[in-house]
């Protein structure tokens, strides 16, 4: 295949603005240069065609194509293109539908499913899909040390829980008011102490089952048993308690299945050290390069599902990926037709777009960004001083100015579509009632350090700078003076906040990967102990219970439960549900866009660029 040139060129052209300036050019397609415009006719009719070619903008670079170890929407946009998984989602309704198992079936207890896998898949290396490079991958996610796994929010730890243990209950005295803080108490507060000590109750019963069945190589609360390929191309897979959302769960990203021969020849701790740079998958796009933050992916000619490219004749044979932090150089990129389309459109460039003709994609709402309180903290150690941010920050507002119509703000972390009821009695803008709790504990204006991201857009925070400005606007009306931290992305601002070493205030998200309740609270609640300073063993207990019932009316009351025990404890504060978007030009006439971002580059329809093709 032809080597097109980039039209994005240098990456410091990009970050100073100057893309108009940039001529693209196209001599290696054809060998051509400059001094040889006068080639022959029989030259150019011999020329290959250069290949259709999607050049996309990202908000940021991979941090890594490891998909296990990682929990980075930039790096999944491109690990999606060149994996795949057991089960894949249907694009129209987003439920579950075959994937690199064409078939399932579940035991009537729950514990054991059998997965009948496709033939005649390869990877990219050659090797064929069969049952033992399933197992081998399973093996692999399960002998990963803390220092790789708890880098993954949607992987094999986050579905199967794997180094959980069954929490020890509290004792009821754990749960009631202080007797010398009973006498004050407000009948909210002592109404809240008596449906703590109901769902003790209530759990306390539960724990007298066998709440797990058989040997765990992980921790005792492991819902994986074990996994062994019975046949060619039949695994089968066992449980140690049922799982009802497995199958959904196994869409994830962090599950896509690697090819055997890269899971090996890297150091002790991480055999696959090489797929975090050079990933090899089944998927319709094989990986060729990732040089200076542009990622370069080819059309795989062996895949396996030769309709799906033969349906759509216009499928990309050609993706490039460059990154644009700032949402205006990457509208820029657009009408300048360096790029074929971009993600993150934000609410400051939405009118220009529309303006100019271009198209604008947008996703329906599937995650959720928070305000994150580290009770290690003095001030955020006290319930009142959290519940005064919560009335201090006018989310309504925040979600009406800063992000795409229809975004909404949140009461809770779960998206509205999950069907959970919110807790009664949420947290409204209220300052008066905020400058009150304040009054009451005795703050006198300390200064709390506030955490934001620098040259990034992120699906559930597209302006962290001004979004960070006016939250510190809202605090500061109810007297809360913060001190600001702001990290650049690429610095490691994620890993920053997600840490023991910072005890303050920081926005953060989360975008949900298949349609489940224990996707969200598993993904953000995973590392509370060091991101929030947050411990419970009543919420623990909870969740590991929940998890396992079935969808109804039950499984819907007890994730409500569990959010009534977050809204009264509040570790963090949900802020808004995002609706976010992406615009392209012209020559792109079809993108299949996904609230769980489960986005393929083989179904977009396109023609080349006129600068391209011309």
């Amino acid at each position: 295949m032809p080597d097109l040139p980039l039209s994005f060129v240098s990456r410091r052209a990009v970050l100073t603005g100057t893309l108009a300036t940039t001529a693209l050019a196209l001599t290696a397609c054809t060998g051509n240069t400059a001094g040889t415009a006068s080639s022959t006719a029989a030259a150019s009719a011999s020329a290959k065609p250069a290949p259709r070619t999607l050049r996309m903008a990202a908000a940021a670079p991979p941090i890594k194509l490891d998909p296990a170890i990682v929990a980075d929407n930039e790096s999944f946009r491109i690990t999606r293109q060149v994996y795949e998984t057991l089960i894949d989602i249907d694009p129209d309704t987003g439920g579950a539908v075959a994937g690199l198992a064409e078939s399932w079936t579940e035991s009537n207890d729950g514990l054991t499913y059998t997965f009948t896998l496709r033939q005649g898949v390869h990877f990219h290396d050659g090797t064929e899909l069969n049952a033992q490079a399933v197992v081998a991958n399973f093996k692999r996610w399960e002998s990963l040390p803390a220092s790789l796994s708890r880098q993954s929010t949607q992987g094999f730890f986050g579905v199967f829980h794997y180094d959980n243990n069954i929490p020890t209950l509290p004792k009821a005295k754990d749960l009631e008011i202080p007797a010398k803080e009973k006498e004050n108490a407000t009948p909210e507060e002592l109404a809240a102490e008596q449906q703590r000590l109901q769902e003790l109750a209530d759990l306390q019963k539960q724990f007298t089952t066998d709440l797990f069945k058989g040997k765990s190589e992980g921790g005792s609360a492991s819902h994986f048993r074990s996994i062994k390929a019975t046949d060619t191309y039949v695994v089968t897979l066992n449980l140690r308690r049922r799982l009802p959302g497995l199958i959904e769960a196994l869409t994830l990203p962090g599950l896509a299945i690697a090819a055997p021969s890269a899971l090996t020849g890297g150091p002790k701790d991480n055999p696959a050290q090489s797929l975090t740079a050079k990933p090899m998958g089944t998927g319709p796009y094989k990986f060729v390069s990732l040089e200076n933050d542009v990622v370069r992916l080819e059309i795989f000619a062996d895949y396996w599902n030769q309709a799906r490219l033969t349906d759509n004749k216009q499928h990309p044979e050609v993706v490039l990926v460059s990154s644009i932090p700032s949402p205006y150089n990457r509208e820029g990129a657009l009408l300048a037709d360096e790029i074929d389309g971009f993600d993150m459109v934000s609410v400051d460039t939405m009118r220009t777009l529309v303006r100019s003709a271009k198209v604008v994609v947008q996703r329906d709402p599937f995650s959720v960004l928070y305000l994150g309180m580290d009770q290690r903290n003095h001030w955020l150690a006290k319930p009142e001083f959290r519940h005064a941010i919560a009335h201090a920050v006018n989310r309504s507002s925040l979600a009406d100015k800063l992000f795409i119509q229809g975004s909404k703000y949140a009461a809770t972390i779960l998206p509205p579509s999950l069907s959970i009821p919110n807790p009664e009695d949420t947290a409204t803008h209220d300052v008066a009632l905020a400058k009150e709790l304040l009054a009451g504990i005795g703050y006198k204006g300390e200064e709390i350090e506030f955490a934001y991201p620098l040259r990034v857009s992120r699906n559930y925070l597209p302006l962290p700078e001004r979004t960070f400005a006016q939250i510190a606007e809202d605090l500061a009306q109810a007297g809360i003076r913060i001190k600001p931290r702001p990290i650049a992305w690429t610095d490691g601002y994620a890993k920053t906040v997600l840490s023991s070493e910072f005890n303050g205030l920081h926005l953060l998200g989360f975008s949900g990967g298949y349609r489940s309740a224990d996707d969200f609270l598993s993904g953000i609640l995973a590392n509370k102990g060091n991101e929030f300073g947050y411990k419970s063993t009543l919420l623990d207990s909870q969740i590991m219970l929940a998890r396992s019932i079935p969808s109804g009316e039950e499984r819907t009351a007890a994730y409500a439960s569990i959010l009534k025990t977050l809204d009264e404890d509040l570790p963090l504060l949900p802020l808004v549900f995002p609706i976010s978007a992406l615009a392209f030009n012209g020559n792109v006439t079809f993108y299949p866009p996904s609230p769980m971002l489960n986005e393929c580059f083989a179904d977009v329809q396109m023609t080349n660029s006129p600068a391209i093709s011309s």
